[in-house]
């Protein structure tokens, strides 16, 4: 190649086959282009290098971060599934609540629909699938609460109703006499007698027979010292006590110590006339005495 004197560049080619050379000529305006087409093409190339590089990592990248949570997916399901083995656990457990309690079980298979369906039903294992499972063991888990709530219920109704029953001897001793009629040991007639008659040295503590309010505490004809517990069903009367340990609107609880046994009002000796009444009438107190061994609390 030659270079001119003017602003065009001259090129010889010399073939091997031919003695007669060939020649042309070139513009320093294209040799310019020229230059530049090839500086662009190379740093498009570069450029281009450089992107499928940066994609490859990045698709290494994302392959890497999709493969980890797949496995954390998978981890999540087993996680999943355990607890679905605790959770029968408690539904088992549960099952014999809702039979003492007499509560209905709750429902535990429910219907759903939608799209979100399919992709459930045609893979092995996608992220639809495990959301379904959540929200399926979510719907017992909040099924079990509900009736759990009701159960709890029915206990503390029963509970209330149980801690509010007569159920214990009121004092120690032994029995003199006993419910329905009997001869007067002041007037020899046949009466009847409303209570259940304790025998025991003065003294001796008389306690609550179960929860409930003092509606009297004072004098009663014929019955010297008196206590009247309010047991909302229930009510006991405590009578001949030689002293008063409560007072009226005083809440008591089962087995509270509410006055010693005395020989006030008509006795003829020291002992506690115990009664029981449901809605006012009079009951037999042995059958609201349970055997020691029973526990009531």
């Amino acid at each position: 190649m030659r270079i001119g004197k003017g602003k065009k560049y001259s090129v010889i080619v010399l073939p091997e086959d031919s003695a007669q050379p060939v020649k042309f000529s070139v513009s320093r305006r294209a040799v310019a282009w020229i230059v530049a087409a090839i500086v662009l093409l190379l740093s498009v190339n570069f450029v281009l290098l450089a992107w499928n590089l940066f994609s490859a990592y990045d698709r290494a990248s994302a392959y890497a971060e999709n493969r980890d949570l797949h496995q954390r997916l998978e981890l999540t399901q087993q996680r999943l599934d355990s607890l679905k083995t605790v959770m029968s656990e408690v539904v088992k457990k549960n099952e014999v609540l809702y039979t003492f309690s007499e509560v209905p079980e709750p429902e535990r298979n429910f219907a759903v629909g939608g799209p979100q369906l399919t992709d459930y039903e045609s893979k092995s294992f996608t992220l639809a699938k495990l959301e379904f499972n959540i929200d399926s063991l979510l719907f017992v888990a909040r099924q079990e609460l509900a009736g759990l709530d009701s159960v709890e219920e029915v206990i503390t109704r029963r509970e209330k109703i149980l801690r509010h029953t007569p159920s214990i001897k009121p004092m120690r001793g032994f029995y003199s006499s006993g419910f329905g009629k009997r001869l007067d040991p002041f007037t020899g007639k046949w009466k009847m007698h409303e209570g259940l008659d304790i025998c025991a040295p003065k003294g001796t503590p008389v306690y609550a027979a179960a929860d409930g309010r003092v509606k009297f505490a004072g004098w009663e004809k014929g019955f010297g010292k008196v206590v009247v517990i309010d047991h909302i069903w229930f009510e006991t009367r405590y009578a001949h006590l030689n002293e008063i340990k409560v007072r009226k609107g005083q809440k008591v609880k089962r087995g509270d110590i509410i006055g010693t046994c005395g020989r006030t009002g008509r006795a003829t000796g020291p002992h506690l006339h115990y009664e029981v009444r449901i809605a006012g009438k009079p009951v037999n107190p042995r059958n609201y005495i349970l055997p020691a061994n029973i526990c009531v609390d």
